[in-house]
């Protein structure tokens, strides 16, 4: 059972590491450092988080980054929540953003990735997969959904409210995607919020499905072959 001590703890664990990475992202996005501002963010945040769970005499193991118990079954996940972030979450997105009126995607930061080999693989390694298949799963999906769910009290239904909450930061994260772009980010992040509280708590199928649409989004970006 959790205290309101604890659950002040964690509800200012969560301030601190989210205005941190917005602070950072957007600082550095006003002198023109662009899609690297969210690697560097998520660096900087990453490390903080890594100071808090110590500091708690934790680890990242502890929220999910750790060994599957079952290479079939984080398979099976992994599968499943690449299908619906595939299917399903572009098709909700297309449905609401035409409901509201909502513009496309901006594509202004990724508007030089045609044809760039260079920018491609920079993009696809380090950035699709490091800092944002790997980084924002361990903020997002591991430390804050937590550390939310701590701070509603612990309960079924203070996971699923966490779920949203960290789905709607992930989603606010990908302003510079305009209104379209969070709202497929947020759906993006509330299916892999779903996934973890229901998977057992593993990161991994996460870290892979994440990996992957992104790998899929560059590419298409790469040739050309995105919508107008």
């Amino acid at each position: 059972m959790t205290t309101a001590a604890s659950r002040g703890s964690a509800l200012i664990e969560v301030v601190a590491v989210t205005a941190v990475a917005f602070l950072i992202r957007e600082v550095l996005r006003r002198f023109g450092a662009g899609i690297g501002s969210g690697a560097v963010s998520t660096i900087v945040t990453l490390a903080l988080a890594t100071w808090l769970l110590r500091r708690r005499g934790q680890s990242w193991g502890a929220i999910g980054f750790r060994r599957p118990l079952s290479l079939r079954t984080t398979a099976a996940w992994t599968v499943g929540l690449l299908l619906a972030d595939m299917l399903l979450v572009p098709l909700a997105t297309s449905i609401l953003g035409t409901a509201f009126h909502l513009p496309t995607q901006h594509l202004e930061s990724f508007a030089d990735l045609r044809g760039n080999t260079a920018r491609y693989l920079l993009l696809l390694i380090p950035i699709s997969w490091g800092t944002a298949a790997f980084g924002e799963e361990l903020l997002f999906r591991g430390f804050l959904a937590r550390r939310l769910a701590d701070a509603f009290g612990g309960s079924g239904r203070a996971e699923l409210a966490a779920a949203v909450g960290q789905a709607t930061l992930f989603g606010l994260g990908h302003a510079y995607l305009g209104p379209r772009g969070m709202l497929n980010a947020g759906g993006l992040g509330l299916l892999a919020g779903l996934c973890y509280r229901w998977n057992g708590r593993n990161l991994w199928p996460l870290i892979v499905a994440h990996g992957l649409v992104d790998s899929v989004g560059m590419t298409v970006l790469y040739l050309g072959m995105q919508h107008s």
